[in-house]
């Protein structure tokens, strides 16, 4: 494993990432965003950094003791903020499964068409109200956005 180089940064037109270890996702994902990739597709893997960070939303106290719970609810909240955030950057999403359970856990295939300028209110007000409902508060593809978490708008990118 090894880091992306910023340095290297050219124009795409697709950046495809293949169970990119933890922020690694993040990191391919702003380096397609940052070299105006028209397409993005990625299957992540290893989302461990929310999980120490995430809390309970409302109802699930009860049973957020259960360490598979919150594993997986780490595994949703990160792959759904960053779908959320790619639709802020103007990019229309899907996420679907890229092939069965049994051949791999980590089957997860996010993908993101550029269509529009970043910087969608509505979109913004969607990716902070999800963030607020587990508690997070910073998140490695919103750093590498410019995106505040909290309540005040980050400018377009």
């Amino acid at each position: 494993a090894g880091h992306l180089d910023p340095a290297r940064d050219e124009p795409c037109d697709l950046l495809i990432a293949l169970h990119a270890c933890d922020t690694a996702t993040d990191d391919a994902l702003a380096l397609g965003l940052r070299a105006g990739a028209r397409l993005l597709v990625v299957a992540p893997c290893c989302q461990h950094e929310l999980r120490p960070a995430l809390e309970a939303p409302s109802g699930l106290a009860p049973v957020w003791r259960h360490g598979i719970f919150r594993e997986r609810h780490a595994e949703f909240a990160t792959d759904a903020l960053r779908a959320l955030l790619l639709e802020w950057a103007g990019y229309a999403t899907q996420v679907a499964e890229f092939t069965g359970a049994e051949h791999t856990a980590k089957n997860l295939l996010l993908s993101g068409v550029r269509q529009r300028p970043s910087g969608d209110a509505g979109k913004a007000a969607a990716v902070r109200e999800f963030a607020a409902a587990y508690g997070i508060r910073t998140q490695a593809l919103a750093r590498h956005l410019g995106f505040d978490l909290a309540a005040h708008p980050a400018p377009p990118q």
